[in-house]
């Protein structure tokens, strides 16, 4: 049985471990499961507002659009494309600040997710508690009656789908920073477009598989953000409908931020 003073330099010994850096080995790991957040939560965005939380590109065409009062009969898009624009900008300026706190260090990564975490969860609440409609919806079909329509474009033109939607881009903006913040500008999180653009134009892109580390991520982030949309899109149409799919979303960020509280330290220089 350990003694008092040995309980307390273990205790110590574990706070102080928190501050060191991330042993860089596999955490690329971690960055790829958000790629299938992204296909997971887009997914339900889109159905629930017509816009996205992780990709901006379309939300900017759609912001775009609605200065010549396009498409027809969505005469909110535009707003609802701004807030998610706006709140993706604040998340990528919040969580920027990490790096005033030892960037890659576990606490630091592991108190960002465990925050993104939180704010898909809260939008999960949100969703099954049925406060916003159109994010509660279960069981989807994939035609509507008339009425059926009508009602979903009232529910998507409410002021409030823009909260769950605005907490879904905030906590995108500080994922995409942290995949930025760990050097794998490769695997973006949630832009396909560029991504495609450097797998096809790799010079390397038919090299073996250890000899190319960055077109392996590159389409293992592919695959896992369509992954992510396709079994999102078939859970939205089962009874777990939207809201079981955005607490999916938020245990695998969750699991992240345990993950980084446990990953293998690189020590801090000069430390005992």
């Amino acid at each position: 049985m350990s003694s008092p003073a040995e309980k307390k330099e273990t205790e110590q010994h574990a706070r102080t471990s928190l501050l060191y850096d991330i042993n860089p080995s596999f955490s690329d790991l971690p960055i790829l499961a958000c790629c299938a957040v992204s296909g997971l939560c887009d997914g339900v965005a889109f159905n629930a507002t017509g816009t996205f939380a992780s990709m901006q590109t379309g939300n900017t065409i759609f912001l775009a659009l609605g200065a010549s009062g396009l498409p027809a009969n969505q005469p909110q898009l535009w707003l609802r494309a701004l807030v998610s624009i706006l709140a993706f900008w604040l998340g990528c300026l919040a969580f920027s600040q990490s790096r005033r706190f030892r960037p890659k260090s576990k606490i630091t990564l592991a108190t960002s997710f465990l925050t993104q975490a939180v704010f898909i969860c809260v939008a999960a609440a949100l969703a099954q508690s049925r406060a916003v409609p159109s994010f509660g919806e279960a069981n989807l079909a994939t035609t509507l009656s008339e009425d059926e329509e009508a009602f979903r474009n009232a529910t998507e033109n409410s002021a409030r789908s823009l909260i769950p939607l605005a907490f879904l881009a905030f906590q995108f903006g500080g994922q995409i920073v942290m995949s930025r913040t760990l050097g794998f500008n490769e695997v973006p999180t949630n832009v396909l477009t560029s991504l495609y653009c450097d797998l096809w134009s790799d010079p390397m892109i038919l090299a073996g598989f250890d000899k190319n580390v960055k077109r392996n991520r590159r389409v293992a982030a592919i695959i896992l953000s369509v992954l992510g949309g396709i079994i999102g899109g078939w859970l939205q149409r089962s009874s777990a409908g939207m809201s079981g799919v955005l607490w999916i979303a938020g245990a695998i960020k969750l699991a992240i931020a345990v993950a980084w509280v446990c990953w293998q330290s690189k020590p801090i220089l000069g430390s005992k």
